[in-house]
């Protein structure tokens, strides 16, 4: 009778361990790696410099007057309306590849296929931040895009000081107004 008792306890720890640990265990090595800046709002996958107007410092920083703070809202509201499917197209293709890679047998022809189709999503994801970054120079004055570089060049040299970008949000405003100094 111990001989059971014990395999039935023996069962149900196996079992308690499988319940408990394997979860945890492939949750490690799931899409992404743990990292939070995976998924469709990864960082570089895109954002808007228009979010400014989330960054109250920013908005005071620049001051931009209440109405400039609603033309900046709704054209991040419409730049961010017109991303989604865009993201979601990108998301489901990069998802395509991975099956594809994750097969015995690698096609390289379907490899190839779902490259480009990645390649052009990225580039109307690019061309509408454009987009985004001249409407948000129609909205600003030159004197608040210099704040802005002003504010951009400060951020970056401080975050390179500590080796990493204190802010997302302000990482991806850096971006965008260094690419509006080179424009």
């Amino acid at each position: 009778m111990s001989s059971k008792l014990r395999k039935i306890g023996t069962g149900g720890m196996v079992l308690l361990i499988a319940v408990c640990f394997i979860p945890a265990i492939a949750g490690a090595f799931a899409p992404g790696d743990g990292r939070q800046d995976k998924g469709i709002d990864r960082k570089g996958l895109h954002r808007s410099a228009l979010g400014i107007w989330r960054n109250p410092q920013m908005v005071q920083k620049l001051e931009l007057t209440p109405e400039q703070v609603k033309k900046v809202r709704e054209a991040d509201f419409t730049f961010r309306e017109k991303q989604l499917p865009l993201k979601a197209q990108l998301e489901s293709l990069r998802l395509q590849m991975e099956k594809v890679f994750g097969d015995e047998v690698v096609d390289n022809a379907a490899v190839l296929s779902l490259a480009e189709k990645i390649s052009d999503v990225r580039g109307k994801m690019f061309v509408q931040n454009i987009e985004s970054r001249l409407a948000l120079g129609k909205i600003l004055s030159a004197d608040q895009i210099e704040k802005l570089k002003l504010h951009t060049m400060h951020q970056k040299r401080h975050g390179q000081e500590r080796g990493k970008n204190c802010n997302p949000t302000h990482h991806s405003v850096e971006r965008h107004a260094n690419k509006m100094l080179s424009d």
